[in-house]
């Protein structure tokens, strides 16, 4: 855990920031649009939504490094990420085509048991 994983939870928190503001955003936009204030209150609700965007960010990235724990606890899942031994390219080309063609096998046994049952039901249900 060294200063570069800290950094790097710093700028995850910064991006974390950035995203509440964008849906705090929208979701004030909405709201003014769907009660009506952006039209009544046209002079100062942009400029209210905007601020108060900013302020969820703030207040969300405030909110997460305020706790040791919490921050202690992200560092600990980085630290734990950067062990994982990811697979090769050519692994992962070889398991998704594995997985392509066991869907593909399991489709087409769901098929011939969907058309059979349904020929059935069509000889039961005249």
């Amino acid at each position: 855990m060294g200063k570069d994983d800290s950094t790097w939870l710093n700028i995850s928190y910064l991006i974390a920031a950035g995203i509440f503001a964008f849906v705090g955003y929208k979701a004030l936009y909405t709201i003014g649009l769907q009660s009506g204030w952006s039209e009544r209150y046209d002079g100062w609700y942009p400029l209210f939504s905007q601020i108060m965007s900013l302020v969820i960010g703030g207040a969300s990235i405030f909110w997460v490094q305020s706790s040791k724990e919490r921050k202690e606890y992200h560092l600990s899942a980085i630290a734990e990420i950067r062990k994982v031994t990811w697979p090769t390219i050519p692994d992962t080309k070889r398991m998704t085509v594995v997985v392509v063609v066991v869907v593909a096998i399991f489709a087409v046994i769901l098929a011939v048991f969907d058309i059979a049952w349904s020929k059935v039901l069509q000889l039961i249900l005249p």
